[in-house]
């Protein structure tokens, strides 16, 4: 029985503290973006950084880190960001770049010095990304 409780803990508490890491090219301009930085440039709002273009990339919309990411760093609801990428569309902004995958993310960012993008759970490949953000998911 003491065993099964120690599981039932170790496995909530793995799930409930999970972080979320902000990642770029390991030649990305900068080390580290603060929370605001990452806002601006997921609502388009800064699309330089140290005059090079920045590329930033997302999930799709049934993906639950993506519904985290919102909510924690871009501190915005759903409806407000559909709302927003319509109006931002007509003044000629695009909303980022849609990948499926935790690995197509990791793999765009190896390839693209310009690329920004988050992940969580474990980061094995540090050598060809830098982490700008550690985020705890709630």
């Amino acid at each position: 029985m003491p065993k099964k409780v120690f599981l039932i803990i170790l496995l909530n508490s793995t799930l409930f503290s999970q972080t979320l890491y902000i990642i770029a090219h390991k030649n990305f301009p900068l080390n580290t973006l603060s929370k605001k930085e990452i806002k601006a440039v997921y609502l388009d709002q800064k699309r330089y950084i140290n005059d090079k273009k920045v590329l930033p990339l997302n999930f799709n919309h049934a993906n639950p880190l993506r519904n985290s990411f919102e909510k924690i760093v871009l501190e915005k609801s759903r409806n407000f960001l559909e709302r927003y990428w319509i109006k931002a569309h007509y003044k000629g902004h695009r909303p980022p770049k849609v990948l499926k995958s935790k690995a197509s993310v990791l793999s765009f960012i190896k390839e693209l010095d310009n690329a920004i993008g988050y992940v969580d759970g474990n980061i094995s490949d540090l050598k060809e990304i830098k982490i700008l953000l550690k985020v705890k998911l709630k």
